[in-house]
């Protein structure tokens, strides 16, 4: 008698088959890269995505972003809340401003910080060499940014009232012309812009004494849609960062060359900035603090009216940064 092998057993095994054969023709498939855009403030302070480009660890990760130049993270910050971006990088007074409006974005990790990064250039052919030389006159400042902060943090440091200065609203890259026209006295802008101003002014621009006001931090900052749907890609980006970043620390020289291309400028300006450039992630108490104190000065001095100071820890979403370095967070529970 024939033996019949059973038609379930057949069925069950030819199912096993084709799972095995389905599961190594996935395992040989080359990985889809995730596409986000992210809008990058042009500026040293952006380094370590510079380097993330130049050594190809978005594609290690699986990552293909699209980088997107933007002239301060105020503006980056805009293109995430008007949906061209998902990811922006802006400094923490920018986050500040757009808090009073609305909360539909949230800061990742602060990546990057500095005490020199905005400046206060003045002219010396209009008389504003001194911190004292800024009563009545022009400045120019960039209005809802780290410029403005740090001119009136500058000027009551000095016991100036800021009101008694005509703060003149201008685009960074506006800064060196406006000077060279006589339009403003002095302008308060970030690098390169400062350094654009100094060098086209040549010997008639003076960098005012910074005491250290301010210390700026620098910060990845993600629509809010993202937070828990997409975290598994902020986990990439932030390793990405963080990579970035160890790579900095042990490759100064190479990464002041990707710097020095990525941003057009000579080996001079990376001289003049380089000593004042921190890369560190973290997402912590003290930028809390830090966005607290600047909220109480926009309502103080009438920057936004009606407002109370927004509660930042819900502009703050830490498990991505948890799942790469937990030791990074230091967030109040």
């Amino acid at each position: 008698m024939r033996y019949r092998f059973p038609v379930a057993l057949y069925r069950r095994a030819l199912f096993t088959l084709k799972l095995l054969v389905s599961c190594w023709l996935v395992a040989a498939l080359p990985v889809l890269a995730t596409e986000l855009t992210l809008a990058v403030s042009r500026t040293p302070l952006s380094l370590p995505l510079y380097v993330a480009q130049a050594e190809g660890y978005f594609s290690d990760e699986g990552l293909e972003p699209k980088i997107v130049d933007c002239l301060g993270g105020n503006i980056c910050l805009q293109r995430v809340l008007e949906g061209s971006a998902d990811i922006a990088t802006a400094g923490d007074t920018a986050v500040m401003f757009r808090s009073f409006e609305r909360d539909d974005y949230v800061v990742i990790g602060t990546f990057a910080t500095s005490s020199d990064d905005t400046k206060l250039v003045g002219r010396k052919s209009a008389g504003t060499m001194l911190p004292g030389h800024l009563q009545g006159r022009k400045v120019g400042v960039v209005r809802g940014s780290s410029s403005q902060f740090f001119l009136d943090s500058y000027l009551l440091w000095h016991g100036i009232d800021p009101r008694s200065v005509d703060q003149v609203g201008l685009a960074p890259d506006a800064m060196a012309a406006a000077m060279q026209a006589g339009k403003v006295a002095a302008v308060a802008v970030w690098e390169p812009f400062a350094f654009d101003t100094i060098s086209a002014l040549k010997g008639d621009a003076v960098v005012l004494p910074n005491p250290g006001v301010y210390t700026l931090s620098f910060n990845l900052v993600a629509h809010r849609r993202l937070a828990g749907a997409r975290d598994a890609e902020l986990v990439k980006l932030l390793r990405v960062v963080a990579r970035s970043e160890d790579f900095i620390r042990r490759n100064p020289r190479e990464s002041q060359v990707i710097l020095r291309k990525r941003l057009g400028v000579d080996q001079r300006f990376i001289d003049w900035v380089w000593p004042e450039l921190r890369f560190q992630l973290a997402l912590d108490q003290g930028l809390v603090k830090t966005l607290e104190s600047e909220a109480r000065w926009a309502i103080r001095e009438g920057w936004v009216a009606g407002k109370t100071v927004p509660n930042y820890l819900r502009y703050l979403h830490a498990p991505p940064l948890r799942a790469v370095n937990a030791n990074a967070v230091g967030l109040a529970r």
